[in-house]
């Protein structure tokens, strides 16, 4: 217990210099990683969408100091592409040193792949019906009168070469097996195969009219 306890101030001023140390010298050593990095597009034309990337990332060797190359400095870092130059079809792009937002004292020795290729396309909007989709047969002595969708049609946003062939879109399927009454559902449309702007509606409500039939109790 002496031995422990002997000269706790010595030891206490020893265990900081260390700590000292090791932080000195983990700044100062070099060492060489490589990171994937996420692509990140912006000052997209107006009037244009991006509707496909032959890649989401890059892969990136990066030097540095021990300290700047800790996973935790990097994890906001991004290729960011400018298209403020891109037209309608696709634009290759070369991906630079100055694209990547990793912090200063970083020195990049390897881009792959060293650029990438992106399809744009006009932003197209089409006022288009829409049509439920219902399955199932009512309780027995009642029948289906009708189905009504609210709203009746719906403005797609979105991709233009997709948007103009579309006249209606559907709703989900809704099962009627068994209803006895007139019934009104919340539905999903069937999107996601579009290429769309956000802000296109995607629930619509859809009213089932369930009448007895006559001589039905």
């Amino acid at each position: 217990m002496n031995v422990i306890t002997k000269n706790p101030t010595l030891k206490i001023i020893s265990l900081i210099l260390a700590i000292t140390l090791w932080f000195f010298v983990k700044s100062k050593s070099g060492g060489e990683i490589a990171l994937v990095v996420p692509l990140e597009f912006f000052h997209t034309p107006e009037g244009l969408m991006v509707t496909q990337v032959n890649a989401d990332a890059v892969t990136v060797r990066i030097s540095g100091s021990l300290a700047q190359l800790e996973p935790s400095a990097l994890t906001k870092a991004r290729a960011r592409i400018d298209l403020a130059r891109a037209r309608s079809g696709v634009n290759t792009f070369d991906v630079l040193a100055d694209n990547f937002t990793f912090p200063q004292g970083l020195k990049i020795t390897q881009i792959s792949p060293s650029s990438v290729k992106v399809e744009l396309d006009r932003i197209m909007d089409k006022v288009v019906h829409v049509k439920a989709m219902v399955r199932g047969r009512p309780a027995p002595g009642c029948r289906l009168a009708a189905v009504t969708v609210d709203p009746a049609s719906i403005t797609l946003r979105g991709q233009s070469s997709q948007v103009a062939d579309i006249k209606e879109v559907l709703t989900e399927e809704i099962d009627i097996s068994g209803v006895r009454e007139t019934m009104t559902f919340e539905v999903p449309l069937r999107l996601a195969d579009l290429r769309l702007q956000e802000g296109v509606r995607s629930m619509i409500k859809v009213t089932v009219t369930v009448q007895k039939e006559s001589g039905g109790r």
